[in-house]
């Protein structure tokens, strides 16, 4: 049987134009910084040099290292004290005693690892070393998630709102998002990934809506704020580009009020996750995801 073609009309119809969205990305770039600073001011001073106008309705992207480098997370390797657990670790893992004491001393728990990494549990995300990076600082240092990203995502954001409202620019609706860059499992390149998020939902809940075909979603939750966090690494890169900032426009989806709690949040646990859950269990094994599902 042949598969049916819709036209604009029908989707009309259907209510999905009234879901269509031109999204705008607006890269923020900034001078190099490699000591703490107030995350707050230099976004303000960065977005004046940049021409760029913070508006209604705006959905900021900062880099979590650009933030954690404000909060002067960045730590030199030389100075790091090493135990006997990490040197041994780094001898199977192929890895800097240093950087693998800091894995340790980040992480919740270790899950794995490959030459080079460790596969660990960092405020709930699972992060290549717990998120620590070793790229975009100098040489010998490192530099670490912020202390708490949900603490410094809901300060900037009243920040900037306070600043702005204070100039009458009549801002209500403001989103930020602190984003990092991660790999998929069997995907080759990285993908963003929103560490924390502050004045949207981070997660759009679509259980119960039916598809094109009037099936009804049963497990289907949209990862927003990780959305967002790809679309702006389009444009805010991973090397030299010195482009720790994006604002992302056009996203009036986001700001909707959560019809569930789920669209609240964007972290669950390990055992309620399908790839580590199901990595752990195994095959034939039972898993709590299906029950988890059922429930939520």
């Amino acid at each position: 049987m042949p598969l049916p073609t819709y036209s604009i009309e029908d989707l009309r119809t259907f209510g999905f134009m009234q879901r269509l969205q031109t999204i705008e990305l607006i890269p923020i770039k900034c001078a190099v910084r490699f000591e703490k600073f107030n995350l707050s001011t230099v976004i303000i001073e960065e977005l004046e040099k940049n021409g760029a106008v913070l508006k209604h309705g705006d959905i900021i992207v900062v880099s979590s290292k650009f933030a954690a480098v404000s909060e002067g997370r960045f730590v030199d390797l030389s100075k790091v004290s090493v135990s006997e657990k990490a040197k041994r670790i780094a001898q199977t893992q192929n890895m800097r005693p240093a950087l693998t004491q800091l894995v340790l001393n980040e992480s919740e728990s270790i899950l794995g690892g490959v030459p080079g990494f460790l596969l660990a549990l960092k405020d709930g995300v699972l992060a290549p070393n717990a998120g620590i990076d070793l790229s975009n600082v100098p040489e010998g240092w490192a530099i670490l998630y912020p202390k708490r990203p949900q603490l410094t995502a809901n300060k900037l954001r009243h920040n900037l709102l306070h600043f702005f409202n204070k100039k009458k620019k009549k801002i209500k609706n403001l989103g930020v998002i602190l984003s990092d860059s991660r790999v998929t499992p069997t995907r080759l390149g990285t993908v963003g990934i929103a560490i924390a998020s502050a004045g949207i939902r981070p997660t759009i809940d679509v259980r119960g809506t039916e598809d094109l075909f009037n099936n009804k979603l049963k497990v289907t939750l949209r990862g927003l704020a990780d959305q967002l966090a790809t679309a702006a690494e389009i444009s805010m890169g991973e090397a030299n580009e010195a482009i720790p900032i994006a604002l992302v426009r056009g996203v009036e989806s986001a700001f909707e009020a959560a019809k569930t709690r789920f669209e609240k949040q964007m972290i669950i646990s390990p055992e309620r996750c399908l790839i580590i859950s199901g990595l752990w269990t195994g095959y034939n094994q039972p898993s709590s995801f299906g029950n988890f599902y059922s429930k939520i």
